[in-house]
């Protein structure tokens, strides 16, 4: 028995520390992921932006009310002096572990805080796509942290000093009558255990489209609200000047039409509709104007292939109105038949 009860209890101490640690491990994992929520086209109109989860500091704000007690299972956000229960009191506590007592509050320990988003994370150097980001990407890398210290409330000091040439078997074993909060402020590496960092990055896609498009040949928005930060997306490569074939084209265009006017080829009453959008009283059967982008997407509703007609030059084409289908190689439906149905890809659950 006096080698079996401190066995028994030093198991009992290591399972608690593994569970602290998956603790501070859940902390900074999950928090990363909540910021793949947040509405970045939002968040680039202006200072607290981002939609209902608010700007980039809130998000790690809840995060840390969530976890002041080291957990998300149980949550008490009863406000106390301004501060959630949770994380002014010492109720918390009274659910810890049979034999130590994590906190945030130890010398070296860190609550879950965030950083980022680093917009350089994948850029290649090249000009037409740094201009792309510079104006749409508001993400990038986030990178979220978290590390907890543990305290010793069961675990005697000593235990057999004579067969362990007096090395200690455990940090300095804490007073349980005291202040658990006041215990970790003042701790040491005598009297606590700090858990390793734990440490959660992710790219947040910025570029993304969070809204169906509608946007019709000729039109420069559609009817909801992703429509216009896809066309200027779109224009911001077109008509960008890195793009080496768009002044070419800009300039042998004007020469064109130029050409038309002056051998009454085409009537200068006639330019006004052929270069302007329809949304500003266009007129799409007349053509377009090849220095501006002309972009088409429907939503596709039913079976069938995502295709419509496009009445040109007199006559109804077929087109694909989705990337869904790239004529003969179709890369994102080859893409997404490939991947499994669980998380990273997995073929089956939690096999990766």
């Amino acid at each position: 028995m006096i080698v079996f009860i401190p066995i028994f209890l030093y198991a009992l101490f290591l399972d608690d520390l593994l569970r602290y640690a998956l603790d501070a491990q859940e902390a900074a994992v999950a928090t990363v992921w909540d910021y793949t929520i947040q509405d970045w086209a939002e968040k680039a109109k202006g200072a607290g932006g981002g939609g209902d989860y608010g700007n980039f500091g809130q998000v790690q704000g809840y995060a840390r009310q969530m976890y002041c007690d080291h957990e998300s299972g149980v949550d008490d956000y009863t406000m106390e002096g301004g501060k959630a229960r949770d994380c002014s009191t010492e109720e918390h506590h009274q659910h810890a572990a049979l034999t130590a007592h994590p906190c945030w509050l130890n010398p070296g320990a860190q609550q879950v805080e965030c950083t980022g988003p680093d917009k350089q994370v994948g850029l290649m150097g090249v000009p037409i796509e740094s201009s792309y980001a510079d104006e749409f990407n508001h993400g990038g890398l986030i990178k979220c942290s978290a590390r907890i210290g543990v305290q010793n409330y069961m675990l005697n000091q000593d235990v057999f000093s004579e067969f362990s040439n007096e090395v200690p078997l455990a940090k300095d074993m804490q007073d349980k009558g005291g202040s658990i909060h006041g215990n970790a402020s003042h701790s040491n590496g005598q009297t606590a255990y700090l858990l390793p960092m734990e440490q959660m990055s992710i790219i947040a896609d910025p570029w993304a489209i969070n809204e169906d498009l509608n946007i019709r040949p000729g039109q420069k928005s559609g009817f909801s609200g992703g429509n216009d930060a896809f066309y200027r997306g779109v224009t911001n490569v077109y008509t960008n000047n890195a793009n080496i074939g768009f002044p070419m084209m800009s300039i042998a265009a004007t020469q064109f039409f130029s050409d038309a006017m002056s051998n009454n080829l085409l009537s200068p009453a006639l330019v006004a509709p052929l270069v302007s959008p329809v949304s500003v009283g266009g007129a799409l059967e007349l053509g377009d104007n090849p220095r501006t982008p002309n972009v088409a997407i429907k939503p596709q509703t039913g079976s069938g292939n995502p295709s419509e007609k496009i009445k040109q030059a007199g006559h109804s084409e077929y087109y694909f109105n989705t990337e869904w289908r790239d004529w003969d190689r179709n890369a994102p439906e080859k893409s997404f038949k490939a991947r499994g149905n669980n998380y990273m890809g997995c073929k089956s659950a939690e096999s990766c």
